[in-house]
């Protein structure tokens, strides 16, 4: 039995209620919130609904389906002193995202509210304009030590609590992140730290899959798939560039299941494997020459991963790959404009 208030296997344990608020308990919630004058961040079509229940419906709803296709992840006491202090580097968020929807648990929360209520998670995912979303959660456990709330809360909506969220329009980055004397300064700084320890490297992964009790509830009581945690915690080299993993599910985020290659690969590529839904067994790779209009140009790394696509593995052994700077895979396999990439239909795997 651990003596840490949230080890790792909580991170389902927040997950699974918070999905089923969404589903049940959220759009009243949040329709009485309403009422009472919380303002919500809304998408256009949802603020143009008539009526505040069906706005909130389609609140829960989106925040919903967010989760459902989450990932998790989740970051040791340890990994959030790295999020704390990494360098932020001004990007695009969605060339941060370490996956296309994710729910994220601190093992030490990032921010405290005034009430000593701590920011305990976050979700997010992609918005109705291509932008990121993002919610952050408080931790209703606490708030009910602290006498704020009453026991009935955790009925209501959990072991967390909706607290805020934000639409962030594509290619942007938000103000709040890089602005100490923001309010809402440590949810984003906690955050972003995280996604930019993850990118960097200066955190490494280990995988928790769902205890069976987890599965079974996951299936029985939500009809979904539980998925492993990834756990994070400091990395030993202390982190230079993205991992191979981190790119590879980003790049493919919704198109990937999760597949071993049944055969030995060669180390140097090893990394890049990934098995896509309608092409099997790949290798995410840089094709060799690129062709002209999807060349990686001056911008830095964000530009060649743009440049990356899945190629069935066989075909890339055969046509010969090299490694090249950022230790992505070169490889000179036929592209064609109409096409796309084009190789035998004996080389597919599944």
């Amino acid at each position: 039995m651990s003596d840490r208030e949230y080890p790792p296997e909580t991170t389902h344990e927040l997950w699974l209620p918070t999905l089923d608020f969404t589903r049940g308990n959220a759009a009243v919630a949040w329709a009485h919130m309403m009422y009472q004058g919380v303002r919500f961040v809304m998408p256009p079509q949802v603020a143009a609904l008539p009526s505040v229940e069906e706005r909130a419906a389609a609140l829960a709803d989106a925040e919903r389906e967010r989760l459902t296709t989450a990932e998790l992840f989740y970051l040791d006491a340890a990994a959030c002193e790295v999020a704390e202090t990494v360098e932020l580097r001004h990007q695009a968020v969605e060339q941060l995202l370490p996956s296309a929807a994710g729910f994220l648990v601190w093992e030490r929360p990032p921010m405290y509210l005034r009430s000593g209520i701590p920011i305990r998670a976050a979700t997010w995912g992609v918005a109705f304009d291509g932008g990121t979303w993002v919610s952050w959660w408080s931790d209703t456990q606490a708030a009910v030590r602290l006498g704020l709330c009453s026991y009935e809360a955790l009925l209501g909506s959990g072991p967390l609590t909706f607290h805020e969220e934000v639409h962030l329009p594509p290619q942007a980055w938000p103000v709040q992140a890089s602005t100490p004397s923001d309010p809402t300064y440590g949810m984003f700084r906690g955050l972003f730290g995280a996604w930019t320890a993850i990118d960097t490297g200066a955190v490494e992964e280990r995988q928790m899959p769902p205890l069976p009790r987890v599965r079974k509830t996951a299936r029985r009581q939500l009809q979904v798939e539980a998925p492993p945690v990834r756990c994070f915690t400091p990395s030993a080299s202390g982190g230079t560039a993205t991992s191979p993993q981190t790119i590879v599910r980003r790049t493919l985020a919704g198109l990937l299941l999760d597949r071993p290659y049944p055969g030995e690969l060669p180390a140097e590529v090893a990394p890049w494997h990934c098995y896509v839904k309608d092409s099997g067994h790949c290798l995410l790779v840089v094709l060799d020459p690129v062709e002209e209009g999807s060349k990686p140009s001056a911008g830095g790394p964000a530009r060649v991963e743009e440049a990356c696509v899945p190629v069935p593995v066989k075909a890339v052994l055969r046509a010969g790959w090299t490694i090249g700077e950022g230790g992505y895979v070169h490889t000179p396999v036929r592209y064609d404009h109409v096409l796309g990439v084009v190789t035998d239909p004996e080389d597919d795997e599944f």
